[in-house]
Protein backbone atom coordinates (compact mmCIF):
# COMPACT_ATOMS: atom_id res chain seq x y z
CA UNK A 1 0.00 0.00 0.00
CA UNK A 2 1.18 3.61 -1.30
CA UNK A 3 0.63 6.15 1.56
CA UNK A 4 -0.97 9.60 -1.31
CA UNK A 5 -0.98 12.43 0.10
CA UNK A 6 -4.75 12.71 -0.61
CA UNK A 7 -4.69 16.24 -0.19
CA UNK A 8 -1.82 17.66 -2.42
CA UNK A 9 -3.43 15.31 -5.32
CA UNK A 10 -6.30 17.88 -4.94
CA UNK A 11 -4.80 20.70 -4.91
CA UNK A 12 -2.70 19.68 -8.27
CA UNK A 13 -6.22 18.71 -9.62
CA UNK A 14 -7.71 21.92 -9.06
CA UNK A 15 -5.10 24.29 -9.48
CA UNK A 16 -4.14 22.97 -12.77
CA UNK A 17 -7.82 23.29 -13.85
CA UNK A 18 -7.55 26.93 -12.42
CA UNK A 19 -4.46 27.37 -14.48
CA UNK A 20 -5.97 26.20 -17.68
CA UNK A 21 -9.11 28.15 -17.15
CA UNK A 22 -7.37 31.62 -16.74
CA UNK A 23 -4.86 30.94 -19.95
CA UNK A 24 -7.73 30.53 -22.25
CA UNK A 25 -9.56 33.24 -20.56
CA UNK A 26 -6.80 35.85 -20.73
CA UNK A 27 -6.13 34.60 -24.25
CA UNK A 28 -9.42 34.44 -25.73
CA UNK A 29 -11.12 37.19 -23.40
CA UNK A 30 -11.22 41.29 -24.13
CA UNK A 31 -10.66 42.49 -20.66
CA UNK A 32 -12.44 46.28 -21.13
CA UNK A 33 -15.84 44.20 -22.01
CA UNK A 34 -15.88 40.44 -20.67
CA UNK A 35 -18.58 38.22 -22.29
CA UNK A 36 -19.81 35.90 -19.80
CA UNK A 37 -21.08 33.26 -22.47
CA UNK A 38 -18.15 33.06 -23.74
CA UNK A 39 -16.52 32.16 -20.51
CA UNK A 40 -19.26 29.75 -19.51
CA UNK A 41 -17.99 27.91 -22.68
CA UNK A 42 -14.51 27.81 -21.80
CA UNK A 43 -15.57 25.26 -19.05
CA UNK A 44 -15.77 22.46 -21.20
CA UNK A 45 -12.63 23.18 -23.38
CA UNK A 46 -11.10 23.15 -20.00
CA UNK A 47 -12.20 20.15 -19.19
CA UNK A 48 -11.23 18.63 -21.94
CA UNK A 49 -7.68 19.99 -21.94
CA UNK A 50 -6.96 18.56 -18.20
CA UNK A 51 -8.21 15.31 -19.12
CA UNK A 52 -5.56 15.41 -21.72
CA UNK A 53 -2.86 16.52 -19.40
CA UNK A 54 -4.02 13.96 -16.84
CA UNK A 55 -3.69 11.12 -19.11
CA UNK A 56 -0.30 12.27 -20.28
CA UNK A 57 0.55 12.49 -16.02
CA UNK A 58 -1.41 9.17 -15.95
CA UNK A 59 0.76 6.75 -18.77
CA UNK A 60 4.23 9.01 -18.88
CA UNK A 61 5.15 12.28 -16.81
CA UNK A 62 4.85 10.52 -13.29
CA UNK A 63 7.70 9.06 -13.80
CA UNK A 64 9.57 12.62 -14.10
CA UNK A 65 11.77 13.17 -11.19
CA UNK A 66 10.11 16.68 -10.60
CA UNK A 67 6.77 15.04 -8.89
CA UNK A 68 8.83 12.92 -6.52
CA UNK A 69 8.24 12.08 -3.70
CA UNK A 70 5.84 15.16 -3.06
CA UNK A 71 3.45 13.83 -5.58
CA UNK A 72 4.39 10.07 -6.77
CA UNK A 73 5.77 8.01 -4.08
CA UNK A 74 6.79 5.03 -5.90
CA UNK A 75 9.71 4.94 -8.61
CA UNK A 76 9.70 3.77 -11.67
CA UNK A 77 10.82 0.30 -11.98
CA UNK A 78 9.76 -0.13 -15.85
CA UNK A 79 12.38 -1.81 -17.92
CA UNK A 80 14.67 -4.54 -18.45
CA UNK A 81 16.02 -6.14 -15.23
CA UNK A 82 18.88 -9.57 -14.80
CA UNK A 83 19.27 -11.35 -12.09
CA UNK A 84 19.50 -14.86 -10.05
CA UNK A 85 17.15 -16.78 -8.18
CA UNK A 86 18.29 -19.42 -5.20
CA UNK A 87 15.72 -21.81 -4.73
CA UNK A 88 15.35 -24.68 -2.08
CA UNK A 89 13.13 -26.98 -4.53
CA UNK A 90 16.03 -29.31 -4.77
CA UNK A 91 18.93 -28.43 -2.05
CA UNK A 92 20.95 -31.42 -3.32
CA UNK A 93 21.42 -29.97 -7.18
CA UNK A 94 19.88 -26.48 -7.13
CA UNK A 95 22.39 -23.85 -8.63
CA UNK A 96 21.68 -20.03 -8.63
CA UNK A 97 18.78 -19.81 -11.64
CA UNK A 98 19.54 -16.75 -14.59
CA UNK A 99 16.59 -14.88 -15.15
CA UNK A 100 15.47 -12.31 -17.01
CA UNK A 101 12.48 -9.52 -15.98
CA UNK A 102 10.33 -7.26 -18.22
CA UNK A 103 8.50 -4.64 -15.99
CA UNK A 104 5.93 -2.43 -17.73
CA UNK A 105 4.32 0.04 -15.23
CA UNK A 106 1.92 3.30 -15.55
CA UNK A 107 0.76 5.62 -12.74
CA UNK A 108 -1.70 2.73 -11.74
CA UNK A 109 -0.57 -0.45 -12.75
CA UNK A 110 2.84 -2.45 -13.12
CA UNK A 111 2.93 -5.52 -14.77
CA UNK A 112 5.70 -8.36 -14.39
CA UNK A 113 7.25 -10.76 -16.70
CA UNK A 114 10.05 -13.82 -15.52
CA UNK A 115 11.81 -15.73 -18.12
CA UNK A 116 14.66 -18.19 -17.12
CA UNK A 117 15.43 -20.95 -19.41
CA UNK A 118 13.23 -23.40 -18.38
CA UNK A 119 9.99 -21.50 -17.74
CA UNK A 120 8.39 -17.95 -17.56
CA UNK A 121 6.16 -16.38 -15.73
CA UNK A 122 3.85 -13.24 -15.45
CA UNK A 123 2.00 -11.77 -12.81
CA UNK A 124 -1.58 -11.48 -11.94
CA UNK A 125 -1.92 -9.29 -9.45
CA UNK A 126 0.82 -6.60 -7.79
CA UNK A 127 1.28 -3.57 -5.20
CA UNK A 128 3.60 -1.49 -3.96
CA UNK A 129 3.93 -1.49 -0.02
CA UNK A 130 6.02 2.05 0.71
CA UNK A 131 5.96 3.41 4.29
CA UNK A 132 9.14 5.56 4.76
CA UNK A 133 8.23 6.25 7.94
CA UNK A 134 8.09 2.29 8.53
CA UNK A 135 11.33 2.11 6.47
CA UNK A 136 9.53 -0.40 3.88
CA UNK A 137 10.08 0.36 0.00
CA UNK A 138 8.75 -3.01 -1.25
CA UNK A 139 6.75 -4.58 -4.33
CA UNK A 140 4.51 -7.76 -4.23
CA UNK A 141 3.34 -9.38 -6.73
CA UNK A 142 1.37 -12.92 -7.21
CA UNK A 143 2.44 -14.48 -10.44
CA UNK A 144 1.80 -17.77 -12.53
CA UNK A 145 4.55 -19.81 -13.54
CA UNK A 146 4.44 -22.08 -17.10
CA UNK A 147 7.60 -24.32 -17.22
CA UNK A 148 8.05 -25.85 -20.75
CA UNK A 149 6.15 -28.93 -21.64
CA UNK A 150 9.17 -31.23 -21.85
CA UNK A 151 10.18 -30.71 -17.96
CA UNK A 152 6.32 -30.59 -16.39
CA UNK A 153 7.04 -33.59 -15.16
CA UNK A 154 9.48 -32.78 -12.41
CA UNK A 155 8.18 -28.70 -11.83
CA UNK A 156 4.38 -28.56 -12.55
CA UNK A 157 2.52 -25.35 -13.43
CA UNK A 158 1.79 -23.04 -10.25
CA UNK A 159 1.38 -20.16 -8.17
CA UNK A 160 3.83 -17.89 -6.11
CA UNK A 161 4.46 -14.74 -4.43
CA UNK A 162 7.43 -12.57 -4.59
CA UNK A 163 8.54 -9.66 -2.21
CA UNK A 164 10.85 -6.85 -3.66
CA UNK A 165 12.87 -4.83 -1.78
CA UNK A 166 14.23 -1.52 -2.85
CA UNK A 167 15.98 1.79 -2.04
CA UNK A 168 14.86 5.56 -3.23
CA UNK A 169 13.89 6.94 -6.29
CA UNK A 170 16.30 5.82 -9.45
CA UNK A 171 16.33 2.28 -8.05
CA UNK A 172 19.18 0.24 -10.21
CA UNK A 173 18.79 -3.31 -7.84
CA UNK A 174 16.19 -5.01 -6.11
CA UNK A 175 16.32 -8.41 -3.79
CA UNK A 176 13.66 -10.43 -1.84
CA UNK A 177 12.02 -13.73 -1.60
CA UNK A 178 9.49 -15.81 -3.24
CA UNK A 179 6.99 -18.70 -2.57
CA UNK A 180 5.09 -20.98 -4.47
CA UNK A 181 2.06 -23.21 -4.20
CA UNK A 182 4.48 -25.99 -4.78
CA UNK A 183 5.58 -25.23 -1.22
CA UNK A 184 9.22 -24.02 -2.04
CA UNK A 185 10.92 -20.90 -1.53
CA UNK A 186 13.63 -18.95 -2.42
CA UNK A 187 15.54 -15.38 -2.93
CA UNK A 188 15.98 -13.13 -5.82
CA UNK A 189 18.45 -10.42 -6.70
CA UNK A 190 18.30 -8.33 -9.73
CA UNK A 191 20.40 -5.11 -11.53
CA UNK A 192 18.97 -3.50 -13.59
CA UNK A 193 20.25 -3.64 -17.54
CA UNK A 194 21.49 -0.87 -18.22
CA UNK A 195 20.29 0.43 -21.83
CA UNK A 196 22.13 0.18 -25.11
Amino acid sequence: MVKHNIRIFAYAIIGLAFFVYAIIFLITQNLDSIDFNKALTHISTTISINIILWMIFIFWAWKWKVFYPWLVQKPDLSGKWKGKIKSNFDRETSKPISTEIDIKQDFFNIIVKIKTDESSSHSISSSFNIDKDRGYQQLFYSYLNTPKAGIRDRSAIHYGSVLLNFDGYKVSKMSGEYWTSRETTGEIELKRKKDK
